[in-house]
């Protein structure tokens, strides 16, 4: 994923539109900082003595990738569109444009 990112953020500085990259980065940053509190969150209650249900946990990590994945999915679709401004035979991702 940090790839495609880096890729995306060169593409979008060329089209003048860095502020749609850095509103995705500080997206996926709070998921991450949304993980990492439910991972000591969870440390805690580990500790407390309270079970933890690891078929949970995983669907919760699964569920913040697929999050994650559809952010910068979506980016993408968003960087296509901006690329593509102008093209009548382009067929658009949003219908309601992306400016």
């Amino acid at each position: 994923m940090n790839e495609r990112m880096q890729r995306l953020e060169s593409r979008l500085a060329n089209q003048h539109h860095k502020d749609l990259f850095l509103q995705s980065v500080h997206t996926l940053k709070a998921i991450d900082d949304l993980a990492d509190h439910h991972r000591k969150f969870q440390s805690i209650q580990a500790i407390s003595g309270v079970k933890i249900v690891g078929a949970e946990e995983a669907l919760f990590y699964d569920t913040l990738a697929q999050v994650k994945e559809e952010i910068v999915a979506t980016l993408e679709k968003t960087l296509y569109d901006l690329e593509h401004k102008g093209d009548k035979n382009y067929d658009k991702n949003f219908k309601d444009g992306v400016e």
